[in-house]
């Protein structure tokens, strides 16, 4: 179960108390069942079906106010990305999971104008990231890249030469 986080100060926000209670319910059903990238799919059945309204596609893109921008099969919120994530410059797997969806659905083009181009240094840096790991796994296999290995074992023979061989209890042998 994903968990939100959700405004408080949406109750002192003009355009949502104007709503109808439907039109709440609705919002809050899009924000709660959209992904984590802010995409909900397409489907004015199921969310009359789950908010017990009766509303038309065209009647809720006209009330949302371009809150909701419709692509093939699905409802995008824009916003949703600003409030879940302050910015989408992070190496974070989540802002890069969040990066792929929208890339995936032709959407990033679309992220709110307040996050600037920070989504294309993700690219940059997810390169860097992917470099950094090879050679993570590279050292977890034995393979050390640079001088790792060669420092491993002069720390070694200097903690020998200074403390002996010792057991598990950390007692000299003899």
């Amino acid at each position: 179960m994903a968990k939100r986080l959700t405004d408080t100060e949406k109750w002192n926000d003009d355009w949502y108390i104007s709503l109808s209670n439907d039109y709440r319910i609705i919002w809050q059903w899009l924000l709660d069942n959209c992904n984590h990238a802010g995409i909900c799919k397409r489907s004015i059945r199921l969310l009359n079906l789950m908010c017990n309204t009766s509303i038309s596609e065209e009647e809720l893109i006209k009330v949302m106010e371009n809150r909701i921008v419709v692509k093939d099969n699905n409802w995008f919120i824009p916003k949703f990305l600003k409030f879940q994530y302050s910015s989408l410059n992070s190496n974070r797997p989540v802002i890069i999971s969040v990066v792929k969806e929208l890339e995936k659905h032709g959407l990033i083009t679309m992220i709110p104008e307040s996050f600037g181009n920070d989504y294309l240094i993700i690219k940059d840096k997810r390169k860097d990231k992917d470099k950094d790991i090879v050679k993570l796994k590279n050292e977890k296999n034995g393979k050390f890249s640079g001088n790792f290995k060669a420092q491993g074992e002069e720390l070694f023979a200097e903690r020998f030469s200074k403390h002996g061989n010792t057991n598990k209890g950390g007692t000299k042998n003899s």
